[in-house]
């Protein structure tokens, strides 16, 4: 059977079929340097730390790598590494965390939360556990959830959601509120798409469900779960796309984008309204970095457009009774390089963007923009592909 990262990197959300070794994956993620270096601790557990760089310095941190699993010490894991740079980009410092659970981290932002960041690890290092970044504070808080194995936490809704797969026997996946301990058991056929997010209305839980690889289950719909009683429904469109992914949710409306170019409002009673874009035609939702939410009726995102990893486009999604998505094009926008959208701290109102050649490229560099994506400040960096965090 294949171990759950390798299963991701085959069939992605979208079923596409890219295969990539574990230390081909982990290639270009951290910065150059020579095998025999080690680098002092500064910290073993990332909780305790409070991150804040002097005027004009920006820290990266850069989680651990992703091969948890191994069995001789021979080659030990790597930590996780921080480092602080000169306005310049200038390396001064560089110090590991030697926090056994900071590992490589896939991040998420709500608005109904602005204050934090939800970071949970990638397919393959499934844990009991995730983190939250706080955006005023500094500082990172541990979330341990019992008897689960994390696989996303991606949701948008005034409670925390979180995907489990089975963490026993005979079990299923579930969908989890953190509040309330409330656990929703999902048969194979109605799996979530890989880290699409989970979208919390009134009273129901809505997703985007890819059906089963042979389709004898039906093909890519949406679902929406009642809270109350468990039950799912599927919604599908009549022309039934290869795949599909959930955008954003509040009240009684869902928005998801489908594979053949169509932007859905549904609501939780059924009922739906189409619009065809171009924008969206054969995105490929397995190399989509999540929405960054500007406000409450605007994200952006940047979406798979090929088989490439470069092979990208940067779109503004809107929401509501007209709501539609356009491709933008800042500034810094380079077509056939390789962008990775961290994250929007909401009250500097900035925006933090990695470049590179493509997602194996060692060297590259940071951006930073302002909420209509103009271009505050550009930084070199080594191995900008791990970046996970950056303050500045």
């Amino acid at each position: 059977m294949l171990q759950s990262w390798k299963k991701r990197m085959l069939y992605g959300s979208a079923g596409l079929t890219v295969l990539v070794s574990a230390g081909a994956l982990y290639l270009g993620l951290r910065p150059e340097e020579p095998k025999a270096v080690s680098y002092p601790v500064i910290s073993k557990d990332l909780t305790t730390m409070t991150f804040t760089p002097k005027d004009g310095q920006v820290i990266l941190l850069y989680g651990s790598d992703i091969n948890r699993y191994k069995e001789t010490q021979d080659d030990p894991q790597e930590p996780g590494l921080m480092t602080t740079l000169s306005k310049t980009g200038k390396e001064l410092k560089a110090e590991a965390i030697a926090d056994p659970d900071f590992y490589w981290m896939r991040l998420s932002q709500k608005g109904t939360d602005p204050r934090h960041i939800y970071a949970h690890h990638p397919d393959g290092i499934e844990a009991d556990h995730f983190f939250t970044y706080d955006l005023k504070r500094d500082t990172f808080t541990k979330h341990e959830v019992p008897n689960t194995a994390i696989t996303s936490v991606a949701h948008y809704g005034k409670d925390v959601w979180l995907e489990s797969n089975a963490s026993k026997p005979k079990e299923k996946i579930q969908l989890i509120n953190v509040r309330t301990d409330k656990r929703y058991p999902i048969e194979d056929r109605l799996m979530p798409v890989f880290d699409s997010p989970i979208l919390e209305l009134d009273q129901t839980i809505a997703y985007a469900n890819n059906g089963t690889e042979d389709d004898k289950e039906g093909a890519a719909g949406m679902v929406l779960l009642d809270q109350t009683t468990g039950k799912s429904r599927v919604i599908r469109k009549a022309d039934e796309p290869y795949a599909c992914t959930a955008l954003y949710g509040a009240k009684e409306t869902a928005y998801f984008a489908t594979t053949d170019g169509v932007m859905i409002r549904l609501k939780t009673d059924g009922t739906m309204q189409q619009k065809s874009f171009s924008v969206l035609d054969d995105v490929n939702y397995w190399a989509t970095e999540p929405m960054r939410m500007i406000n409450k009726q605007t994200g952006y995102q940047i979406i798979g457009t090929g088989e490439n990893d470069t092979d990208q486009r940067l779109v503004k999604w809107t929401f509501g009774q007209a709501f539609r998505v356009e491709p933008v094009r800042p500034d810094f926008w380079k077509e056939g390089n390789y962008y990775r959208y961290l994250y929007r701290n909401p009250y500097k109102k900035t925006s933090y963007f990695t470049e590179s050649k493509t997602s194996f490229s060692g060297k590259g560099r940071l951006i930073i923009t302002d909420d209509n994506l103009k271009t505050l400040r550009t930084i070199p960096v080594e191995g900008a592909n791990g970046v996970d965090f950056v303050m500045d």
